[in-house]
């Protein structure tokens, strides 16, 4: 009910949509201002310089740089909001900064945070004090400017090369041009949200007001996730490995194994077994494991082989190892065999430990024809394998337009103060991460900010999420080392929208909690798919959703679950050392999907396979009405359709055809979903629980619950168990009964059916088949005065049929194992031990 309620308050603007479906999205216009550098100044000495933009109110400065041999250089952009604008003219100073003072001011800001709110109020006024004092100041550093008028600015569309800088003679205060005033070079245009500098440009809408040293933690910017690969390493053998010990420890047979290193992801074989063909110099093991290694870090990382010794059940010592580097591992996309190899190991007890040089067998490949996962199997955003040769051409371009978001849930702390919330939406879709810029102390954000994204496969899904940027706090606050919170996010099929349409709605950003789920606010989009071969796009369905690799080498599921959260984790190191960083909450929030054991998610499975079966259902339903008579115009017309097919048989297997192209087709008209749905598995099942199923949700493993908490879903668990043994009982006993008619369990039962058997055979040798279905129709289809209102004596004659019911006790202990086993794979458990 929520969500249709969601849905029904964005009609009108999904009617506006659908009949401008062609329009293109809206462009929000920007003055682009970039000082690159300075020269010619008329100043010595080991000063530092600084170029400020002035705009009206808005008046923003770089970072100051040291000048250098009369040069400076900045390199910084300025965006300003066209509809911000109420200046005529647009000036570039450049002036002389104090560092002393510079430091004073931030210490003063740091102190300032860490003060109470009074207190804050107080040192707030004395710095306005001290900036008009600096102002006073400006007059004797000042050292030149340039002035624009807007009306003589040009505009540059996001198609057109990027705008040359140029020099320009500065100017000093008396308006004269003179060389001690130098010349600064500039490039100014007017442009739009889509140009290139708008990811690193100031912006006027979210950093007003914000300090300089954090307008890096509250810019827009567009991460591409490091290309993955899987490192296959296959340990055979080793040869001419000797214990670590000698003297009285010499004559204990040494227990040798392999361990397998690459940074911190590390593999152990077993322990090698004695055996009457090998020495116990001679180990071995033959084993294979996968690690995930960067296509960035091939020429910085290794791979460790080790040997090492079990003297103890938890105590071992490395005899020998040896170091590969990962650039050096051979690169194959396909299946065939790579030669193995013999590496020298290196022995940690010097040449004197064996008259030999140690060595171990290895085969080492990296396999590029794998797709390397990092999402959901089922909700993935790429399928493409690690090899950028074995890439297929784009299909299309995906357009998202993230507008805005509405009623954000305000976030207060334990002691009941409100938090400003500090809102920014993250995207992600292939190898392609977006992030827009933070708005500031805001409830209802606006963002307008357009990203595209080249679509490879339709098969995959789009996540957009939104989050509280918990990091513009600071270092120096109570919230440090807070983790940015999230708002919920939704999660779109690609392969559900329209060519060349334009969706423009609201979708409800819903989280799970122990309390219930709870809605956090709404995030409005416009999506856009673009497709300019249709044919190729349609080709795609009959192709295999992943690479060649995963049908004829296949990895266990085991093994892509881990490799998974390896992927994730070398993800997170990667995209929190970006500026802004892109914390582990954010990636793992956006990657991954609780596995924990969970009632909610259970129901929710149950529902929509039940969704799912409501058209065999309906049929169904729909066909016992026309066999009961229930609508006679429907029977009689069924009736001579039946019998038509019967005497045309020709035509049965067209007409079914037709009838589900028909069905098809009005689909399209009346089944069609008129919005698109809000997607995520967050709130699967959420209306049908009760508090205690979702606080069971977020319970950790072992439970710190209480006694009668655990008593009380223990009850609950036996209440579930004991309708899936009801089940399981019930269906156990149709079949014995099915294995009884043939079995002499019952011998006069056994008799008839096999008289019965007879007599089937020689009418329907005797008679023609086409009469028999005739006959067996006519007689399913009489009418309801020929029928008779009790069982048939076909269902008597089955339900008489004897079972095994009243041994079922007899080996509880199998019965047992399989009902546990039935209530963990109904309540979503995969990994379950029988004990």
């Amino acid at each position: 009910m929520f969500l249709n309620s969601v849905l029904s308050s964005d009609d009108e603007l999904w009617r506006k949509d659908k009949t401008n479906s062609n329009k293109s999205v809206e462009q929000l216009q920007y003055l682009y201002v970039r000082v690159v550098k300075a020269r010619d100044i008329g100043l010595f000495g080991e000063v530092k310089l600084v170029a400020e933009v002035k705009l009206g109110n808005y008046s923003e400065t770089t970072k100051p740089t040291p000048q250098i041999m009369r040069y400076a250089e900045w390199n910084k952009v300025f965006a300003f909001s066209r509809e911000c604008i109420v200046s005529s003219t647009v000036q570039i100073i450049v002036k002389e900064t104090n560092e002393k003072e510079e430091d004073k001011i931030i210490e003063e800001e740091e102190d300032a945070i860490t003060e109470d709110e009074e207190d804050q109020e107080i040192i707030e006024e004395d710095h306005e004090e001290k900036i008009l004092e600096e102002e006073e100041e400006e007059e004797e550093s000042y050292m030149g400017r340039i002035s624009f008028s807007l009306s003589e600015i040009p505009v540059r569309a996001a198609a057109d090369g990027e705008m040359a800088p140029k020099w320009y003679g500065m100017e000093d205060k008396n308006g004269d041009k003179g060389k001690r005033n130098g010349k600064i070079m500039v490039s100014i245009w007017f442009g739009t949200q889509e140009d290139e500098a708008f990811e690193e440009a100031w912006n006027s809408k979210t950093a007003e007001n914000v300090p300089s040293d954090k307008l890096s933690l509250i810019k827009s910017k567009i991460y591409d996730s490091p290309k993955l690969w899987y490192l296959r390493v296959s340990v055979i053998e080793a040869e001419h490995i000797m214990p670590a010990h000698k003297g009285a420890d010499k004559v204990r047979f040494p227990q040798f194994y392999a361990k397998v290193q690459v940074g911190s992801q590390n593999w152990q074989t077993v322990v090698a077994t004695s055996s009457a063909t090998r020495s116990f110099s001679s180990p071995y093991w033959n084993e294979e494991f996968l690690f995930v290694v960067e296509e960035d870090g091939f020429l910085n990382n290794s791979l460790l082989v080790s040997v090492e010794d079990l003297l103890e059940p938890r105590t071992s010592e490395v005899v020998c190892k040896v170091e590969v580097p990962i650039d050096t591992i051979e690169k194959r996309v396909d299946e065939r065999v790579v030669a193995s190899q013999w590496f020298s190991l290196e022995s940690l007890f010097g040449k004197e430990a064996t008259r030999y040089v140690p060595r171990v067998h290895l085969r080492l490949s990296l396999d590029g024809g794998y797709h390397v996962f990092d999402e959901m199997t089922t909700y993935s955003s790429d399928v493409r394998p690690s090899d950028t040769t074995l890439w297929k051409p784009q299909i299309g371009v995906l357009e998202i337009r993230i507008l805005r978001a509405s009623c954000l849930m305000k976030k207060t702390t334990k002691d009941g103060r409100t938090l400003a919330t500090n809102a920014y939406c993250v995207a992600k879709y292939g190898q392609k991460w977006c992030r827009t810029r933070t708005v500031i102390d805001s409830l209802s954000p606006e963002w307008n900010e357009q990203y595209n994204w080249e679509v490879y496969d339709l098969s995959t899904v789009v996540t957009v999420a939104v989050f509280d940027n918990y990091r513009f706090f600071g270092k120096n606050t109570k919230h440090a080392g807070i983790a940015d919170k999230s708002f919920g996010k939704i999660t779109i099929g690609v392969s559900t929208l329209e060519n060349d349409r334009l969706y423009t709605q609201s979708y409800p950003l819903l989280i799970v909690v122990p309390s219930g789920v709870k809605n956090m606010g709404e995030i409005y989009l416009s999506i856009k798919l673009s497709c300019s071969n249709v044919t190729n796009m349609l080709l795609r369905y009959a192709m295999p959703l992943l690479p060649k690799m995963h049908y004829v080498h296949l990895l266990t599921e085991t093994q892509v679950y881990h490799l998974k959260l390896e992927a994730i984790r070398l993800l997170e190191l990667r995209l929190r050392k970006e500026e802004p960083p892109l914390g582990w909450e954010v990636v793992s929030y956006m990657l991954q999907d609780s596995e924990k054991w969970s009632l909610r998610r259970s129901k929710g499975n149950l529902f929509r396979a039940v969704h799912a079966m409501d058209r065999v259902i309906a049929t169904g339903k729909f066909l016992k009405a026309i066999q009961e008579w229930e609508k006679p115009l429907y029977s009689i017309t069924f009736l001579i359709i039946f019998i038509a097919l019967v005497l045309f048989p020709e035509f049965i297997i067209p007409a079914i055809i037709f009838i589900v192209a028909f069905m098809g087709l009005r689909g399209y008209y009346y089944l069609r979903p008129q919005h698109y749905p809000p997607s995520g598995i967050d709130q699967l099942g959420a209306d049908q629980m009760n508090p205690d199923e979702f606080y069971e949700e977020f319970d950790p493993f072992p439970t710190i619950c209480p006694d009668n908490v655990i008593r009380m879903r223990y009850d609950r668990l036996r209440t579930i168990a004991a309708r899936v043994q009801t089940l399981m009982g019930d269906t156990a006993v149709q079949l014995e009964r099915f294995h009884a008619l043939i079995s002499w369990s019952d011998p006069r039962a056994t008799f008839l059916f096999l008289v019965l058997c007879l007599l089937a055979a020689v009418i329907s040798y005797l008679v023609p088949l086409r009469v028999l279905i005739a006959l067996f129709g006519m007689y399913s289809l009489r009418p309801p005065w020929f029928r008779s209102k009790l069982r048939s004596s076909m269902i008597n004659f089955f339900t008489r049929l004897p079972t095994a019911e009243g041994c079922s006790e007899r080996n509880p202990v199998a019965w047992g194992e399989l009902l546990v086993l039935i209530v963990c794979l109904q309540c979503g458990s995969e990994n379950v031990k029988l004990v």
